[in-house]
């Protein structure tokens, strides 16, 4: 049977997470403003057709279930919808936007970074694009890919729920805080990066597939600023705020058992980095 290829370039999420990696990339080098930021906030609107398809992504790959059942009802669901969206305006869309993205980027350099769940981004564009009865056995491997990384799934939503949890039992100041700081990290406002925190990022973009060293690096950054902030807690005379200050501290353990970084134990890191800032600036 005749397999059809899949074709990145036309594959909406992969558009959205290359962009939004072009964002990180562009400030490292001082382009400010990011050209990238602007195509994702010009192109990726809740109510255009891109933004749609998108969330329809970002719902197979973030949701989980325990049951293959609900799994499968889900992709169904979702395949429903996307159907309903007019295929000559996503079309269009997708071709203005690689045409601006063309623009200020070279395309096969844009396109050559590597992309986490590439896999099940593509088993997901598989499915929303349909295909003939001579592509079946690929739609059935594609839906059951689709299938198994929301089953698996479980125990990412299971601690992420915990995590939640923690943080709504926070004070509200430290809630505030943190609120402000993910607002900042959303609205890009890389300006006020410190040294450190533009290490982290530069060692990511350049080193992502390569594990063992980020790794290591991500290691000894999560230690030196460890030994930091126990430093400066100490400086906290109040004490249920050291208290909680040292729970935080603690919670750098994980760094210990990581095998694969990912964004979000960089976020992490910076948003330590940026506690830090935030004690040293209290402690003057």
């Amino acid at each position: 049977m005749k397999k059809s290829s899949h074709n990145k370039i036309k594959n909406t999420i992969i558009l959205f997470e290359l962009l939004t990696r072009q964002v990180t990339s562009d400030t490292m080098r001082g382009i400010d403003p990011s050209p990238a930021l602007g195509l994702i906030k010009k192109h990726f609107k809740a109510s255009s057709t891109l933004g749609k398809e998108l969330v329809m992504y970002q719902t197979l790959i973030n949701e989980s279930y325990k049951s293959e059942a609900k799994a499968k009802e889900l992709i169904s669901t979702v395949i429903s919808l996307r159907k309903k969206l007019k295929n000559e305006a996503l079309k269009k869309e997708k071709y203005e936007l690689i045409k601006e993205i063309k623009a200020h980027y070279d395309l096969d350099s844009f396109f050559s970074t590597k992309v986490h769940n590439y896999k099940t981004f593509a088993s997901i564009y598989t499915l929303f694009e349909g295909g003939s009865i001579t592509q079946t056995t690929q739609i059935v491997d594609s839906k059951f890919n689709i299938i198994e990384h929301i089953t698996r799934n479980k125990r990412k939503v299971v601690e992420n729920a915990d995590t939640l949890a923690a943080y709504k039992k926070q004070d509200e100041e430290v809630r505030l805080l943190a609120y402000k700081l993910m607002i900042d990290k959303f609205n890009t406002k890389y300006a006020t990066l410190s040294s450190k925190q533009r290490l982290i990022l530069r060692e990511y973009i350049y080193n992502v597939s390569n594990t063992d060293t980020l790794r290591e690096f991500m290691l000894k950054q999560a230690y030196e600023l460890k030994l930091q902030l126990k430093k400066q807690a100490k400086n906290v005379s109040d004490k249920i705020v050291r208290i909680k200050l040292n729970e935080a501290i603690s919670l750098m353990n994980k760094y210990e058992k990581i095998r694969n970084v990912k964004e979000e134990n960089v976020l992490s890191l910076l948003l330590y980095h940026e506690l830090l800032k935030e004690l040293k600036h209290a402690a003057k």
